[in-house]
Parts: structure tokens; C-alpha cells; sequence
């Protein structure tokens, strides 16, 4: 069963109790996650920064481990029980945690923390507005794909000619849709709401989670790119 398989949506009759609290409890999810990523690189900077040096070493293999734990996740959510699709969940933002400790190799912590501002604000402001519209968003689904698909093209191409004009397009780009996806999510998870009724509170738990995920990978690839306009690297 897919991302799409669970989050596939036909709204009608809505409970707004019932979507406020399921959403609730997405968001509470991604926030923990959230604040787990954060935490590693605080930790490291401020307080270890030797282990911040010997984490270096072993950014490659933390990456491969979060594309494994992301299939693992996604793909086998059916049979897993909600509990441990949410430690899976907690695993991942750690590694991924990890890998953003990296930055701060690259760029100045204060520049680091104002982008993590912006990031915020716009999540807060585009979410609100992907709840509250009474349009269907997921029927622009395919414009999302096809500009994720022309982002990792534009990416690749970029890393063999290193050219300026592909790399600005592409963070543009990035922060376009990757602020539409936010929308886009939250507004495909309240929907979920519309065939809550006569599902078990376990499958809702897990349904949550890869909300959550999703949410979080919005939230920390538009920082991603934001961070490539008001980063400031170091000397």
C-alpha cells in the first residue's frame, strides 16, 4: 500500500472535530521530529564538537540508511504496528539530524537559525491556508510531481556543469514547490477525515505517522532551499 494508496481522498461529509484532532496528532508527530533533528546539531555545535568532527566520517552511510528506513517505512507500514513505524519515524529525523550537523561546517549559525525562522513562518502561514481553502488540492497532485521530477533533473545536470543560472532555477523552483507541497499535504491529510469512520484506531495511528513523515520532509527541503538564499558560508 502507497503513500497515495493511504492518502487517496474523496471529501465529503467531513467531521471537523474528527479532522482537527487527526491532524492535531500529524502535527504533534512531525514537531517531535522536528525538534529531534534540531537538537543533534545544537548538541553537537554548542556543547560536542568533537563529536561533531568524528560524525563527519560517517555522513555517507547515514544517508544510504535514511533512503533504506524511508522504503522500509513507507513500504511496509501495512504489516508494522504503530509503534514502531513511529520509532522508525524518530530514527529517521535523528539520522537526518546527523546530516544537517554538516552545515554548520558550511554556513554561518546565525544564518542557519534565520532561515530556520523563515521556514517556520511560511510552514505556519501556507499550512493555514491548505487547511482552512475549501478547494481540493490534490488535484494539482501531478503539477507537484512534474516539478519535483524537473527539480532532480535540473539538480543532476547541475552537478556535471556547475552552471549559476541552473542552480538559482532550481532553488527557486525548489522553494515553490516544495511550499505548494506543504499546502498540498496538509489540506490531502485533513481529507483523511472523510473515511475515518469504521477504521481502527491502529491503522489511524499509523496513517498519522506517514503524514508526519511527509510533512517533515516538506518542512526540512524547503529549508533546504531557503537556506541557499539566506545562507551566509563561512570564511
Amino acid at each position: 500500500m502507497s503513500y497515495n494508496d493511504y492518502f487517496g481522498k474523496n471529501v465529503t461529509n467531513i467531521s471537523t472535530e474528527v479532522s482537527n484532532t487527526f491532524v492535531r496528532k500529524v502535527m504533534l508527530n512531525m514537531i517531535g521530529g522536528l525538534l529531534v533533528t534540531t537538537l543533534v546539531p545544537i548538541y553537537v555545535f554548542f556543547i560536542n564538537q568533537g563529536l561533531m568532527y568524528t560524525l563527519a566520517k560517517y555522513l555517507n552511510i547515514v544517508a544510504l540508511g535514511e533512503i533504506v528506513l524511508v522504503f522500509v517505512l513507507t513500504l511496509g507500514l501495512k504489516k508494522m504496528s504503530s509503534g514502531t513505524a513511529r520509532l522508525l519515524f524518530y530514527i529517521y529525523a535523528l539520522m537526518n539530524g546527523i546530516l544537517l550537523s554538516s552545515l554548520t561546517f558550511i554556513f554561518q549559525p546565525v544564518s542557519i537559525l534565520y532561515t530556520l525562522v523563515v521556514t517556520i513562518i511560511m510552514f505556519v502561514v501556507i499550512g493555514i491556508y491548505g487547511y482552512t481553502t475549501k478547494e481540493d488540492l490534490t488535484k494539482y497532485g501531478n503539477f507537484l510531481t512534474t516539478g519535483l521530477i524537473t527539480i532532480i533533473i535540473i539538480s543532476l545536470i547541475n552537478f556535471f556543469v556547475k552552471a549559476p543560472m541552473l542552480y538559482w532555477i532550481g532553488t527557486i523552483l525548489g522553494v515553490v514547490i516544495f511550499s505548494a507541497l506543504i499546502a498540498f499535504d496538509i489540506n490531502r491529510i485533513k481529507g483523511i477525515a472523510s473515511d475515518m469512520v469504521g477504521n481502527d484506531e491502529e491503522t489511524m495511528k499509523k496513517l498519522g505517522i506517514i503524514g508526519a513523515l511527509n510533512l517533515y520532509l516538506d518542512f526540512i527541503n524547503l529549508f533546504l532551499y531557503l537556506l541557499r538564499i539566506f545562507g551566509k558560508k563561512r570564511d
